[in-house]
C-alpha cells in the first residue's frame, strides 16, 4: 500500500515529527497538548525508531488506535538491511544498533510490520486536503506525486525514483528555487527526515523535524 486514506470523523487530529525512539518525551508532549487517547488522532512522518533509547516502547505505537505513520528511511533500512549488507551498514552507524542485537525472528517481525506502513498518507477534512510524507516531494502536483511513487522503487541511471525521494530525498528543502512551487491538488503537506531548528514553511510544505534526539524536543501541531 502506497498511500493510505483518511478522514477526519472525531476529535482532534494532530501531526508529529520524527520521534526517533523517544518514547516518554512524546508522552510528555502530548500531555501538554491535553491529548485524548480516546477520540484524538495523531499522524507521525515517520522515523518512529533509532537514535533513541525507547525503541522497542516507540513499536507498540503502531498498534495503538489513536496513532498512524508514514514511513521512513529508518523503518525502510529495518526492510532492506534484512538482505542489504550496504544498506545494514549504513543503519548500524545512524542508529540501528538495537534492532541488529535482536534475534533474527523479531527483526523480521518488526520489518514486515513495517513494509505494511504507507509511504503516504492523504487526510480529507471538510474543508481541507492534507499530506504527509517523510522526506521530500519532487513533483508539484500531489495527484501526479502519488501516481509517481506507486511506480515503486524503481532504478533508472542517473534518476531517483519518487519513491525513493519521498523516503530519502531533501532536494526541495536544500535547493528551493524556481523549480519548485506551491504543490497543486492539496492544501498542505507535512514532511520529516530534514532536521531544522524550527518549523519551516516552503510555499504549501511544513518540514517539522526538530531533532528529538538531540534537542530534546518533538514538534507536534494540532490540524483540526
Amino acid at each position: 500500500m502506497f498511500t493510505r486514506y483518511l478522514s477526519h470523523t472525531q476529535g482532534h487530529i494532530f501531526v508529529v515529527g520524527d520521534i526517533h525512539g523517544c518514547y516518554s518525551l512524546l508522552m510528555q508532549k502530548l500531555g501538554e497538548y491535553n491529548f485524548d487517547f480516546d477520540n484524538d488522532l495523531l499522524i507521525s512522518v515517520g522515523d518512529l525508531i533509532d537514535k533513541g533509547p525507547e525503541n522497542i516502547d516507540c513499536l507498540t505505537l503502531i498498534n495503538q488506535p489513536w496513532f498512524t505513520m508514514v514511513r521512513g528511511n529508518h523503518e525502510e533500512m529495518c526492510i532492506l538491511g534484512q538482505s542489504d549488507l550496504r544498506i545494514r551498514d549504513i543503519h548500524l552507524r545512524n542508529g540501528g544498533e538495537w534492532f541488529y542485537s535482536l534475534p533474527q525472528n523479531k527483526q523480521l517481525e518488526i520489518s514486515s510490520i513495517f513494509s505494511q506502513l504507507p509511504i503516504l498518507i492523504e487526510l480529507k477534512t471538510c474543508n481541507k486536503k492534507i499530506g504527509f510524507v517523510h522526506a521530500d516531494i519532487d513533483s508539484n502536483d500531489w495527484e501526479l506525486f502519488k501516481k509517481d511513487v506507486e511506480q515503486g522503487n524503481y532504478h533508472i541511471s542517473g534518476v531517483q525514483s519518487s519513491y525513493q525521494r519521498a523516503l530519502w530525498g531533501r532536494e526541495r528543502i536544500r535547493h528551493y528555487c524556481e523549480d519548485f512551487e506551491t504543490i497543486q491538488n492539496i492544501d498542505e503537506v507535512y514532511l520529516g527526515h530534514t532536521i531544522v531548528k524550527k518549523p519551516v514553511q516552503l510555499d504549501n510544505c511544513f518540514y517539522i523535524d526538530i531533532g528529538s534526539f538531540w534537542s530534546k524536543d518533538l514538534y507536534i501541531k494540532k490540524l483540526i
